[in-house]
């Protein structure tokens, strides 16, 4: 006769302390390997952090999902998102730094607020599909947002938790879920030769780098010497550096090698020598830490106050290419600051960042008559797709001269007759 298999819930109490706040706990059962089920009791929180029972009981639903993973499914539905959400996090989060930190964002901060009490049954595509056209956010960030409900979604189905046949945030639409808020500024040879200028180094030759190859600001701080083979003048694409944490590279396409032309490996080499060496070989290291540095202060501090020159100043009529004539100095006393006019004339016209320069870099590309697929793989895009439409746009002067070929041979037929 086969054992009755019954769903666990638990029991959640509350136990009182001498000092400090009271605190919750769960109790439960736990079969081990030779089948005896075992008592077993673990820590929720305090009241301080639930304030009821019910709040207590919600904490702990992803354990509960777990405990009963081979029991009949016939209570599941009860089971909420939130539940969803804490599970996703606790066994299927990315484990790449950066992808994680955004997932984890989203869900904590916009995703489990809004739809971890609804069970869920209860959210359907038209409501989250409202929700989502009320943030203010751009429209990739929605689409972000969506993304991160769908996978979760696609696990509760996964862990026999969710029988619809169709993911519901599937169709979910998130209106120009592909495109910016604005267009990405690209540089002329001019531009950049101004930007370059106003830099000291490391950020000059750092910029050199993003320019000449088209690296993502991340790999290019996680840049090791012994990744360069100066001999065969290529450059193994392999980590990436994020708000401190040493990472492997944003995708599987992204790790190849790129071309390493002699004279940016002279570049290069005349940087060693006044690199601060350091046991791991960073290229770009901070002399405080031996670590590399921070590219968000950089940009922050050095990259936008040089883009914002691009400009002349309303206010002390300050030419492109040079500081505003401003009294003060900053913090470091080192170089003049910038007119707030002239950040904002900078602000109107696209802001300068580290991505500048790969989208700078697809556009040269495209200037060159390079085939389509040979920018895809110096851009190490997955999708040619991306490098198409994401990246990248016709210069003004490509524009212009395309434009003048067609003008020239709908016109030629009408000068010939007058």
């Amino acid at each position: 006769m086969m054992d009755r298999t019954r769903y666990q819930f638990g029991s959640v109490t509350l136990k009182k302390r001498a000092k400090g706040a009271d605190v919750w706990e769960f109790r439960y059962y736990e079969t081990q390997a030779d089948g005896v089920r075992k008592r077993k009791a673990t820590f929720i929180g305090t009241t301080n952090q639930y304030k009821n029972k019910s709040e207590a009981r919600v904490a702990v639903e992803a354990l509960l999902l777990r405990l009963n993973e081979e029991k009949p499914q016939h209570h599941l539905g009860a089971v909420t998102f939130g539940a969803i959400c804490d599970r996703y996090i606790e066994e299927e989060l990315p484990q790449r730094y950066s992808t994680r930190k955004s997932y984890l964002s989203n869900i904590s901060i916009h995703i489990r607020p809004r739809w971890g009490h609804y069970l869920l049954h209860q959210i359907r595509p038209m409501v989250v599909e409202g929700w989502l056209k009320s943030l203010d956010m751009a429209p990739k960030s929605k689409a972000h947002i969506r993304g991160v409900m769908h996978l979760m979604f696609e696990c509760a189905a996964r862990w026999e938790l969710f029988n619809d046949r169709r993911n519901p945030i599937q169709m979910v639409r998130v209106k120009g879920g592909t495109k910016r808020r604005e267009r990405p500024t690209v540089l002329t040879v001019q531009e950049y030769e101004v930007i370059l200028a106003l830099l000291k180094e490391p950020y000059r030759t750092m910029v050199i780098v993003a320019q000449c190859l088209g690296l993502r600001v991340s790999e290019i701080a996680a840049l090791q010497w012994d990744d360069f083979d100066f001999e065969k003048n290529q450059l193994l694409v392999q980590r990436s550096f994020v708000s401190g944490h040493v990472d492997d590279v944003k995708t599987e396409y992204s790790r190849d090698y790129v071309p390493l032309h002699e004279s940016l490996a002279e570049v290069l080499l005349e940087w060693e020598k006044e690199a601060l060496p350091t046991e791991e070989g960073w290229i770009f290291a901070n002399p405080l830490t031996n670590k590399p540095y921070y590219p968000t202060e950089i940009q922050k501090r050095h990259i936008h106050p040089a883009g914002c020159c691009l400009v002349a100043c309303p206010k002390c009529k300050a030419d492109v290419g040079v500081w505003c004539k401003q009294d003060g100095r900053t913090p470091n006393g080192k170089r003049l600051l910038i007119h707030e006019e002239r950040k904002a004339v900078a602000g109107k016209n696209g802001r300068i960042g580290w991505h500048t320069f790969r989208h700078t870099y697809r556009s040269w590309l495209d200037e060159t008559g390079a085939p389509m697929k040979v920018q895809q793989e110096l851009m190490r895009h997955a999708s040619i797709q991306t490098t198409m439409n994401v990246y990248g746009q016709a210069m003004s002067s490509s524009k212009r001269e395309a434009n003048s070929k067609i003008v020239e041979m709908v016109l030629k037929p009408l000068k010939a007759s007058a």
